[in-house]
C-alpha cells in the first residue's frame, strides 16, 4: 500500500490532496484535500495578467500543514499545472518575474513577429500551434527580452508553473510535453522530447534557458531534504512534473480513445476532443495527451467561470456569490431556456487566445424590458454556443463520442441543462477534481515503473 500526492497548480486557487492505493476499478482512495485560492493580477486596461509564483509555494506550504496527519509516508507527489503560466527563474530558482498567465494580451507585437519569421506554416507543421500573445510561451519570453532584458538575461530557465514548483521543491527543473506544447518552441506534431532548435535559434532563445523535457510521469528528483523537514514529507517523496491541468483531467477520465470529449469549466472554459494524430489548426490549440500517440485539442474561453464572477460582482452584488451560483443562475437558465431571446453574448471578456487583434465583450440586442435574468442567460447561451463552434468543427475531422465528460468548479445542475441545449445535444458525465486526481495518477504511475 502506497500514498502519493496530488497537487493542481490551478489559475486562481491550489488544490491538493492525498491518497491511498487500494484493490478495485479506482486504484486511488482519497484521505484529504486542502484548496486555497489567491488573487492573480490583471492591469493595464486588462492587457497584462499575471501572478506572484510566491502564491502557488505559500499555498502548497498552507497544505502540507492542514494535511500534515496524512503527509509523513507520501512517495511521490504528482504535478498539474495552469499553462504556459511562464515564469522566468534564476539558476537558483527564484522567480525573477511574475509568471505571465495565459490570460495575458501583452505579447501581440511578439506574437505577430514569431508568425513573420517563422511563417505559419512551419509553425503549424512543426509545433502545432499558432502563437497568440498569453497563450504562447515564446511570445511572452520575446516580450521580455523586448521589455525586461535584465530579466531576460539573468533567466537561467523560463518554465511553466510545474517547472517553477519542481525546481523549487527538488532543485532541479523540467517540463513535459502537454505543458511545452504551447510554448511554441516544442515539437508537437512529433512529439518526441525534443525542443524545435532552429526556432529557438531564429528568435533568439537559447537553447540551455529551456528546461529538460520529461514525459508526465517523469521525476526530476526527489523534494530536498531541507524541505522536507520544514513541510511534513518524511519520506522525501519523488517530485512527478505531471502535466497541463486540463490535459490532466482528460488522463484521470481515461481518455484515449479518438472522439471522446471533454468540457472544463474553470476560471476558463476549455472543451478537449482525443486526437488520433496531431491535427493542427489556427482555430485552437493543440496539446501532447500524457497518454501515448494521442493528442488534444485545446479550444479556451478565456473568460469562463471569470464571466460567471463579473456578472454577480455588476449585476448582483447584493447577493453572496455562492447564492448567486446556486439559486440565481439556476432561476435565469430555467426562466429562459425553451424562450427565445433578442438579446446576445460576445464573450471575450477577456481577449480571445486565437485573435491577432484585441476582442471584447459585449451584450447585443437589448430593449428596455430586459432583464439581468434574460442578460444572465445571454451569457450562459454565448458560452455554450461557442463551445459548440469548436466540437462541429473537431466532427469534420472525426466521429464525437455519444457523451462529454464534465469537469470544474464553475458547473451546476442548471449550467449542465444549458450545455446540452445551447452546446452539445449529448449525456453529461460530471467528475469533481480531476486534475488534482489525475496528477495523483502520475504520481503512482511514477512508482509503479
Amino acid at each position: 500500500m502506497a500514498r502519493v500526492m496530488g497537487v493542481d497548480i490551478g489559475t486562481t486557487a491550489l488544490k491538493m490532496a492525498v491518497y491511498e492505493t487500494q484493490d478495485g476499478p479506482d486504484p486511488l482512495l482519497l484521505l484529504d484535500q486542502y484548496a486555497q485560492s489567491y488573487p492573480i493580477r490583471t492591469y493595464n486596461n486588462g492587457l497584462f495578467s499575471d501572478i506572484d509564483s510566491e502564491k502557488w509555494k505559500s499555498a502548497f506550504v498552507s497544505g502540507c500543514k492542514a494535511l500534515e496527519s496524512e503527509i509523513a509516508t507520501v512517495e511521490a507527489i504528482g504535478l498539474s499545472g495552469t499553462t504556459p503560466g511562464l515564469t522566468a527563474l534564476a539558476a537558483d530558482g527564484t522567480a525573477l518575474y511574475p509568471s505571465i498567465l495565459m490570460l495575458d494580451q501583452r505579447s501581440r507585437q511578439q506574437a505577430a513577429r514569431i508568425i513573420e519569421r517563422i511563417g505559419m506554416q512551419t509553425l503549424l507543421e512543426k509545433t502545432g500551434n499558432m502563437p497568440v500573445a498569453g497563450g504562447c510561451s515564446l511570445a511572452s519570453i520575446l516580450w521580455l527580452k523586448d521589455h525586461e532584458p535584465q530579466v531576460f538575461e539573468r533567466a537561467a530557465c523560463f518554465g511553466h508553473s510545474n517547472s517553477a514548483i519542481a525546481l523549487w521543491l527538488s532543485g532541479n527543473t523540467a517540463i513535459d510535453p502537454s505543458s511545452a506544447s504551447l510554448s511554441g518552441l516544442y515539437n508537437t506534431v512529433r512529439n518526441d522530447l525534443s525542443w524545435n532548435l532552429e526556432i529557438a535559434a531564429e528568435m533568439g532563445v537559447a537553447a540551455e534557458k529551456l528546461p529538460p523535457l520529461l514525459k508526465s510521469s517523469q521525476s526530476p528528483g526527489r523534494v530536498s531534504s531541507e524541505l522536507s523537514s520544514q513541510l511534513g514529507l518524511a519520506a522525501r517523496p519523488a517530485v512527478v512534473i505531471g502535466g497541463n491541468d486540463a490535459v490532466v483531467a482528460a488522463y484521470s477520465l481515461g481518455m484515449e480513445k479518438p472522439g471522446q470529449v471533454l468540457n472544463v469549466n474553470g476560471t476558463c472554459e476549455i472543451s478537449l476532443v482525443c486526437l488520433p494524430r496531431c491535427i493542427p489548426s489556427t482555430r485552437y490549440n493543440v496539446r501532447a495527451h500524457v497518454m501515448p500517440d494521442r493528442w488534444l485539442t485545446l479550444y479556451v474561453m478565456n473568460a469562463g467561470g471569470k464571466a460567471y464572477e463579473w456578472f454577480q460582482r455588476l449585476f448582483c452584488s447584493e447577493m453572496p456569490l455562492q447564492t448567486f451560483f446556486d439559486e440565481f443562475v439556476p432561476s435565469a437558465v430555467a426562466q429562459w431556456l425553451e424562450r427565445s431571446s433578442s438579446v446576445e453574448y460576445v464573450p471575450y471578456l477577456m481577449g480571445s487566445r486565437y485573435s491577432q487583434q484585441p476582442l471584447t465583450a459585449a451584450f447585443r440586442g437589448m430593449t428596455e424590458e430586459t432583464t439581468r435574468e434574460e442578460l444572465l442567460a445571454a451569457l450562459v447561451r454565448g458560452l455554450c454556443q461557442y463551445q459548440r463552434e469548436h466540437l462541429r468543427d473537431i466532427a469534420l475531422e472525426l466521429p464525437l463520442a455519444a457523451a462529454t465528460f464534465v469537469t470544474g468548479g464553475a458547473v451546476n445542475q442548471a449550467i449542465l441543462q444549458a450545455k446540452e441545449r445551447w452546446m452539445r445535444n449529448s449525456s453529461y458525465l460530471m467528475k469533481e477534481q480531476s486534475s488534482m486526481g489525475g496528477a495523483a495518477l502520475l504520481a503512482l504511475k511514477h512508482l509503479r515503473g
